[in-house]
């Protein structure tokens, strides 16, 4: 009987120690999965922070790059930049020195240029008196000009030079013209002839009366007969509404100097 129930107890303790040991069993393996999912947690933390920090990495290094690239494209310029600076420079010395040739050149081009409309001026006087208000008002144009302190000598220099090659067209030219003349006291109408500088006429209406311009005496001497058809001609021909041909006009020059 003792024999049964100390059978018992043992069976009862080795069920009982199998039934803790597969319990602590259990709870090793359960601590160790747990232990093991943390891990694979803290390693998935840790790859993302290691992805993170790459690519950052990988950022910094690309920045980098574009830095250093800035860095020699501003080294570039400004290499460029100071060698547009001395260029200015070397300009700006450069132009000071011609200011101060300018400013010698115009003590003297200035009374060149007073001069020279003086000259024309009494040019124009004793000429042939053709076109002679147009003439004049251009001369005073000059003398004016001379006294605007806003336009350059450069330019007053063209004007006066421009008048002088107006005034050499004029000696190249056979023009005629209409206008009035007073003789006796009376007004007429007439056609003017001009041939160059080398004689100045003019015809009434009709064509049976005329003048030439007599430079030394400086008025108008009638027109002999002989001339009156050509110098119409010539008007004509002047006009455009004549052929070309030769013609014939007092010359007084000429004939003062022979």
């Amino acid at each position: 009987m003792k024999k049964q129930v100390l059978f018992k107890k043992t069976a009862v303790a080795i069920l009982a120690s199998a039934v803790m040991g597969s319990t602590m069993a259990a709870g090793e393996f359960g601590s160790s999965m747990t232990t093991e999912k943390r891990i694979d947690k803290k390693a998935a933390s840790t790859q993302v922070s290691v992805d993170r920090l790459a690519e950052q990495t990988t950022d910094l290094a690309l920045e980098y790059r574009n830095t250093l690239q800035q860095v020699d494209s501003l080294r570039i310029y400004n290499t460029q930049l100071e060698r547009q600076i001395a260029s200015q420079e070397k300009q700006i010395a450069e132009s000071s020195q011609e200011m101060e040739t300018i400013d010698e050149t115009e003590k003297g081009v200035l009374p060149l240029m007073d001069e020279m409309i003086k000259t024309l001026d009494e040019f124009v006087q004793l000429d042939i008196p053709f076109n002679i208000q147009q003439r004049q008002e251009r001369v005073q144009n000059l003398v004016s000009l001379m006294d605007t302190a806003d336009v350059t000598v450069s330019e007053k220099y063209r004007k006066i030079l421009e008048a002088y090659q107006i005034e050499m067209q004029y000696g190249n030219a056979v023009s005629a013209s209409s206008g009035t003349i007073e003789k006796d006291g009376e007004e007429l109408s007439v056609d003017f002839l001009r041939v160059g500088r080398l004689s100045y006429v003019y015809l009434t209406v009709d064509g049976k009366d005329g003048a030439y311009w007599d430079k030394s005496s400086g008025q108008w001497v009638a027109l002999p007969q002989e001339y009156l058809d050509s110098v119409n001609n010539a008007i004509n021909m002047a006009k455009g509404v004549a052929t070309q041909e030769l013609f014939k006009v007092p010359v007084p020059v000429t004939e003062a100097a022979q």
